[in-house]
């Protein structure tokens, strides 16, 4: 499977987003949407270790996944702070996997 890592910023845990754009490749080009809901990519499966699999799409304009109040649960869940890495897995077809990096 495919996979890259991505180092949370202070910014990430105090807007509750990804920065994807140094890892966009990793996602389907038809993931990513335009700037607003009207404009929406289709959507990608996401697993987290949260209660419910997370579907959303990629905002084009700035990079991070358009739904985004699932990250805050996320980040508490894992106990994740600005400096702490995760890994985003491919696991199949627009479906993917993510989870802190341990060790």
């Amino acid at each position: 499977m495919l996979f890259r890592v991505i180092e949370l910023t202070q910014g990430n845990i105090n807007n509750k987003h990804l920065y994807l754009s140094s890892i966009i490749d990793l996602f389907p080009p038809e993931s990513i949407g335009g700037p607003n809901k009207s404009k929406q990519g289709v959507q990608i499966e996401i697993h987290c270790g949260i209660a419910e699999p997370v579907f959303t799409d990629i905002a084009g304009d700035k990079k991070i996944f358009r739904k985004r109040s699932w990250l805050g649960e996320f980040f508490q869940s894992h106990t994740l702070s600005a400096g702490s890495r995760i890994i985003i897995e491919r696991t199949g077809a627009n479906r993917y996997h993510i989870f802190p990096v341990r060790g």
